[in-house]
């Protein structure tokens, strides 16, 4: 293991305390789960950009138009929103 210094916000520390004193475990583990949401969200973004945004770019350069309506991209903004205060929610 690796030994780090860094400075934190007073509300990220404040934040990390809350979840140690909600039995979280301690800070270490606190941000060691912050880290593996990251990682996670990070690699969910990834994919949705290799399965579905790349693709759809290269389908709209070769066809010359989009492959997605406006309507379909404003569902999928407006589904990451809300998907986006719940996490913040929970």
């Amino acid at each position: 293991m690796t030994k780090r210094e860094f400075d934190l916000s007073d509300e990220d520390a404040a934040f990390i305390q809350s979840r140690v004193e909600a039995g979280a475990g301690d800070a270490d583990t606190v941000l060691g789960e912050a880290i593996k949401l990251l990682r996670t969200e990070e690699s969910r973004i990834d994919r949705w950009m290799k399965e579905e945004v790349i693709p759809s770019y290269e389908q709209w350069l070769a066809d010359g138009k989009p492959t997605v309506s406006e309507e379909e991209v404003w569902a999928s903004v407006e589904a990451a929103i809300s998907e986006a205060a719940r996490r913040k929610a929970s």
